[in-house]
């Protein structure tokens, strides 16, 4: 049975934004779907998100989708990172991602090291997938596309989306929906 994880980002929590649409909305392909609640979201720690990720996905396999929004793109990066060149999971797609710091982030800075390979982790998974918007005033669309560049991964760019949260509007995402539906199957 697929699984799809959903990382969060910085200040979120698993029931803002599209998140608790998202879980319904897997639920009723009856398709796993957790979004587990990263450390002190308010001051993240590299160490922390990444014991708290390792945690809950501790067995990823193919059936396993990764869905990062913000931090949380970088965040399943690190992960890959860290698993045996051998493991392999079904899906990455990546929301308003980064992965190189952003300037008027700087407390985010510490997740960009150890750097993260783009050559292994397009190895690991095959099917990657990069969303991002126009309009996104706190990730600059470039970071996103330099992200897609990185990982050859299609780039879906959305002309109004802003960072897809809730004070955008999104507290749905159909998009995200239907570019998780190839990864599914």
């Amino acid at each position: 049975m697929p699984r799809v994880v959903v990382i969060h980002g910085y200040t979120a929590t698993p029931s803002a934004n599209w998140f608790p649409w998202l879980q319904q909305q897997l639920a009723q392909q009856d398709v796993e779907c957790l979004v587990p609640a990263m450390p002190d979201s308010h001051r993240p720690t590299a160490p922390a998100w990444d014991a708290a990720l390792d945690a809950v996905l501790a067995a990823p396999s193919p059936d396993t989708v990764l869905v990062g929004h913000s931090l949380g793109c970088i965040t399943a990066l690190r992960y890959l990172e860290r698993q045996p060149a051998s493991v392999h999971i079904g899906g990455l797609v990546l929301v308003s991602g980064f992965s190189q710091p952003v300037p008027t982030l700087p407390e985010l800075d510490p997740f960009m090291e150890p750097a993260y390979h783009p050559q292994r982790i397009r190895r690991q998974v095959p099917q990657r997938r990069v969303i991002a918007a126009s309009d996104d005033d706190i990730v600059p669309f470039s970071y996103s596309q330099h992200l897609a560049w990185e990982l050859a991964a299609p780039l879906h760019r959305v002309e109004r989306g802003g960072h897809f949260i809730d004070r955008d509007g999104f507290t749905r995402f159909p998009l995200l929906l239907e570019t998780l539906q190839p990864l599914l199957s």
